[in-house]
């Protein structure tokens, strides 16, 4: 357990007029020693405690979003979604003796403003003055044989009683803090009210908002292959009234199967630990690419991943549909423990697509972790075996742009795969609920990209070299610079004084929260978007040629994806201004572009 600071426990006690002997028993710790005391980092990622608001003395409940040992702090978010960066001194378990003793005693002393209670202190009053000097000498001074002297025959002294209130009303005010040290005020997050935002827990809208982008999304992935399957234009789609063409045993079985597969090489003692995982995705990913040639030379018929990609889609929505089932079910049968504030509603639907946990580890294995690994490689294993049986059915013969849109996707991947160590600093980690959305975002995703892919196994217009050499070019560029500006983001966000990073300029905002003004952030506010973006467009590039002007359907996945980080940039904006306050405000005023320079 955490160990407390010594604090004296007299309330209201007036100065002697001459200085109290000192008691020999009382062990003086001089206050550097205090400041730099260490305290045990017992909790980790994702536990629920108690966490004390910045600025004041009040605890609420919390959720351990980062661990920084050598800082000897947690980051937390709060009920409300806020995040601080809190000393480990201040972080309790929610179920703490030293926090439920601490409560006891603060209510034990609290004064009742009741008639008869104020009646006794109107009676009581001459005698105050007397009773206080005697609260004012020490034990030792009491133990002396020789009589106290009767401060009650000198002038009396005034003492200003502190002003205290009940646990009803402190729990409904709030503290003057700012995060962005302007005239805006963050409120307290209050468990007794609905919600700091002021929402009201239990059944209201948000259902419709749940079922609303639980159907558009896999309704939209079907409408997209379904054109895809007559040239890719832009029509209005004619779906089939066929079960067999959306339900398929064996395309689930091979879904299930490699989800599976996923999870058991999960387990394999290679790769470095980090936060308790073992990271060894991209070992799972050259396993697999490795066991390919062994398919083809014992003549397994890879073909089948072809044959029924749009019932091997169909199955991933459906493995969607299974999972947030599944675990909504086990995160209320284990009670409440690493809770998501959104999926905890008591509406089953807007709980199951929010997610009840933010970080649910079952079976020893990270979820959240293993849903991205298979993303990741089923986005690489689809364009190597439609790849390979291309160039197995046509003896050898390949369109270079094949080549290049599978190489495109295969090399995203696998650098998911490599870097999966940064995966507990994402949005997705560290701020969503393991539920529908972010389940069903990861599924899915392999079927966008791949878009192109299958475009490209039956329509090959001709291309110059130097076009694929400009497009190879702007996914090298867009790699770089997405590669290179995240790792910057997240090695700080791990250790903001490592040397490594020395060079790096920073800004201290509101709470001493560093900001790094400097490297590819004094380009643009968001240089990661921008690779992410050329990133996107070079995936549909190889297919420009072929796609011309009509068939616009594999242009889907990139002027979505450039929207939404427009979109986000802006609400990340706005999220550091209340962060880093002042600090934001010079930065922008130095970095005036978001993502590209001199256009937005």
């Amino acid at each position: 357990m955490p160990r407390r600071s010594t604090r004296s426990r007299s309330r209201a006690r007036t100065a002697p007029a001459k200085e109290a002997p000192k008691s020999p028993e009382t062990p003086k710790v001089s206050k550097k020693k205090a400041a730099t005391e260490e305290f045990d980092m017992q909790f980790s990622e994702g536990a629920a405690v108690m966490a004390k608001w910045p600025g004041s003395s009040l605890f609420f409940k919390a959720t351990v979003r980062y661990v920084r040992d050598d800082d000897n702090e947690y980051d937390v978010e709060y009920e409300n979604g806020t995040v601080y960066t809190i000393k480990a001194k201040d972080v309790y378990s929610q179920d703490s003796s030293v926090l439920k003793k601490s409560t006891q005693r603060a209510r034990s002393r609290s004064r009742g403003r009741s008639p008869g209670r104020a009646k006794a202190a109107v009676k009581t009053k001459a005698e105050e003055p007397a009773k206080k000097a005697e609260d004012a000498t020490d034990a030792p001074a009491k133990k002396a044989e020789k009589p106290a002297p009767k401060a009650v025959e000198k002038p009396k002294l005034k003492v200003e009683t502190p002003t205290r209130m009940s646990a009803r009303i402190a729990a409904k005010v709030t503290d003057a803090y700012s995060d962005d040290e302007s005239e805006k005020v963050k409120l307290a997050p209050n468990p007794e009210l609905p919600d700091a935002r002021g929402r009201k827990k239990g059944w209201n809208l948000e259902w419709v908002y749940a079922i609303l982008f639980m159907v558009i999304p896999p309704a939209l992935l079907v409408t997209l292959h379904t054109l895809c399957n007559k040239g890719c234009k832009l029509e209005m789609p004619v779906f089939s009234k066929n079960v067999s063409t959306y339900w398929d045993p064996t395309s689930f079985l091979l879904t299930l199967g490699f989800c599976t597969a996923v999870d058991v090489l999960s387990f394999l003692p290679v790769g470095k630990v980090v936060n308790g995982r073992r990271m060894n995705g991209i070992v799972s990913l050259v396993l697999m690419m490795a066991a390919v040639p062994a398919l083809i030379h014992f003549k397994v018929p890879i073909s089948i991943v072809n044959e029924k990609y749009f019932t091997l889609m169909t199955s991933s929505i459906l493995m969607t549909a299974l999972g947030s089932v599944f675990t909504y079910i086990v995160a209320k049968w284990k009670g409440k423990h690493n809770l998501n504030p959104k999926g905890n509603t008591g509406n089953p639907l807007v709980d199951m697509f929010n997610g009840v946990e933010m970080n649910p580890t079952h079976m020893k294995m990270d979820w959240k972790l293993n849903t991205l690994r298979c993303s990741m490689l089923m986005l690489a294993m689809l364009n190597v075996l439609m790849v390979a049986d291309n160039i197995v059915a046509s003896g050898g013969k390949v369109a270079p742009q094949l080549i290049l849109a599978a190489a495109f996707q295969i090399m995203f991947a696998a650098d998911a795969l490599f870097f999966e160590e940064y995966f507990s600093l994402s949005h997705d980690a560290m701020n969503t609920g393991f539920g529908w959305s972010l389940i069903s975002s990861y599924s899915t995703f392999p079927f966008l990209p791949t878009l192109v892919t299958r475009y490209l196994l039956t329509a090959t217009t001709p291309m110059a070299w130097y076009y694929l050499v400009a497009i190879g070019l702007l996914n090298a560029a867009g790699y770089i610079i997405y590669r290179s500006s995240e790792t910057q983001r997240c090695e700080f966000a791990k250790n903001p004084s490592n040397p490594a990073l020395a060079h790096l300029e920073t800004l201290v905002g509101g709470g001493n929260r560093k900001l790094v003004v400097s490297g590819w952030a004094g380009l643009v506010r968001h240089p990661n978007y921008l690779g992410e973006i050329l990133i996107s467009w070079s995936w549909v590039m190889p297919a420009a040629c072929s796609l011309g002007l009509s068939a616009l359907v594999p242009y889907y996945l990139p002027t979505v994806t450039t929207i939404l980080l427009l979109v986000r940039a802006h609400q990340i904006n706005l999220k550091n201004k209340r962060k880093y306050g002042a600090a934001w405000t010079t930065y922008t005023e130095k970095v005036k572009y978001n993502i590209v320079p001199y256009v937005y």
